[in-house]
């Protein structure tokens, strides 16, 4: 490609110039034709510019064309600030997928408070599902500082209530979800007043403190000049002066958006479960919900995307290499892709958008491969072994690292440890533990 770059800065042996604002741009068929599928189609079918020497491009500018063509024959292409919002369409105009891919991740690494809710409207006019599905996360995850930026302040009603009603918005509680639909309404209180009572229903009243009930919803004037919303208001007061009933009044508005507490599966001491229970910290409950399609003792438990994952273990009979994922959204699990290799007892932990199982027993030898999951494809990858094998492992992962900590391995139990870089794709021995542990629990505190 550098002698064909060449060539064409030089207009050797170019059978086709490409016109963008009345400047022209030799370039040679068959390269284009090679990465793009806009030109493929263009010059093997029967269109008009298929033998025409000179071709117009419509739709984007003389500049970008240039950055577009310098791509096509280096494959490497410089975005920036400056250029992304007229790199991307014309990458997608001409159907440059490492270009539309390279403008994808830049905007993904941009993405701020200020910013997400913007580009994921620009990403779903261009049809990037994953960087949109990004912004909806990032959006998702800072929602109380994206409230206070004008993005949000200029959606229209139906945007703010896909955004507010969503159970994966992190908050502490529902006071910056109540105080955002109160500034949202009174940014145009002539044009938006009407929309509050809807709005109020995705709030989840109920989940708020008594006190701030009565100090600062009951006090808002807007709430006092609407019968809707005073009823809405009731509810929630009813909900905690009447415990014995929260039982008949459990809905979208009572139910606590993600950060609970799933228990699922496990060995009563006579038969193995299917079943999954919730805690819900705000109201001090716990709940039953869908059963898995296979009871499992030692599997693994993990969430990726707001979305559960149960990993392996033993029915009873036999050791499993079965996934199921749950949804919270539809209450239902679903079976995905198995893992290669039948584990129970095996560590599960969660990095860089795959999920590691490491380790485990397969009902004839304690393990020491290792398989990570990538939730975009669906699709299961073998990665280095760890230096011993480990059953009943803690796993946990620390600055972009996946630490297994002791376990059993089969002769001994272990104090040993060892930590995975997925950057180069190698486990090394970290310091031990003080003692020997198997079946440990482990977790990451920030302090």
């Amino acid at each position: 490609l550098n002698a064909m770059n060449a060539l064409r800065k030089s207009n050797t042996l170019c059978d086709v110039t490409l016109r963008v604002e009345h400047k022209d741009f030799p370039a040679h068929r068959i390269v284009l034709a090679a990465c793009s599928d806009y030109f493929c189609a263009m010059f093997t079918s029967e269109l008009s510019e298929k033998d025409k020497p000179y071709v117009d491009i419509q739709g984007l500018t003389a500049s970008t064309m240039e950055i577009l063509l310098d791509f096509v024959y280096t494959e490497t292409v410089h975005v920036t600030v400056e250029n992304v919002q007229e790199l991307l369409p014309a990458a997608c105009l001409l159907q440059l997928k490492g270009v539309k891919q390279a403008c994808c991740e830049f905007l993904e690494s941009q993405l701020d408070p200020s910013n997400c809710l913007g580009i994921r409207d620009f990403a779903e006019t261009h049809n990037c599902v994953d960087l949109m599905q990004a912004a909806e996360v990032f959006s998702q995850k800072h929602f109380p500082e994206v409230v206070q930026h004008e993005e949000f302040i200029l959606l229209n009603q139906e945007e703010v209530e896909k955004l507010i009603k969503c159970d994966e918005i992190q908050v502490d509680s529902e006071e910056p979800v109540f105080e955002a639909v109160i500034n949202w309404v009174k940014h145009s209180k002539k044009d938006r007043e009407a929309s509050l009572p809807e709005l109020l229903q995705y709030v989840r009243m109920p989940l708020l403190t008594p006190r701030y009930i009565t100090d600062v919803i009951d006090t808002e004037p807007f709430i006092r000049c609407s019968l809707q919303c005073r009823d809405l208001v009731d509810e929630a007061k009813k909900f905690h002066l009447r415990p014995e009933l929260r039982s008949q009044m459990q809905g979208p508005r009572t139910r606590a958006r993600l950060d609970m507490i799933y228990v699922s599966g496990g060995f009563d001491g006579s038969r193995r479960h299917t079943s999954m229970e919730r805690y819900d910290p705000n109201i001090d409950q716990w709940s039953m919900l869908g059963d898995m399609q296979t009871a499992r003792e030692g599997a693994g438990l993990v969430v990726a995307n707001g979305v559960i994952y149960c990993l392996g273990g033993y029915d009873g009979l036999n050791i499993l290499n079965s996934v199921e994922r749950y949804d919270p959204h539809t209450g239902h699990w679903t079976n995905v892709t198995p893992m290669a290799t039948k584990r129970s007892g095996a560590g599960v932990a969660l990095l860089n958008d795959h999920i590691y199982v490491v380790g485990g027993f397969d009902g004839t030898a304690h393990l020491s491969s290792v398989e990570a999951y990538n939730i975009r494809t669906d699709s299961w990858t073998t990665v280095t072994s760890m230096t011993t094998p480990r059953c009943y492992v803690g796993a946990t992962v620390l600055r972009g690292r996946l630490y297994a900590i002791a376990g059993y391995d089969g002769n001994s139990l272990l104090s040993s440890i060892e930590c995975y870089d997925p950057i180069i794709d190698n486990w090394e021995v970290v310091t031990s533990l003080g003692m020997q542990r198997c079946d440990a629990g482990v977790c990451v505190l920030r302090e």
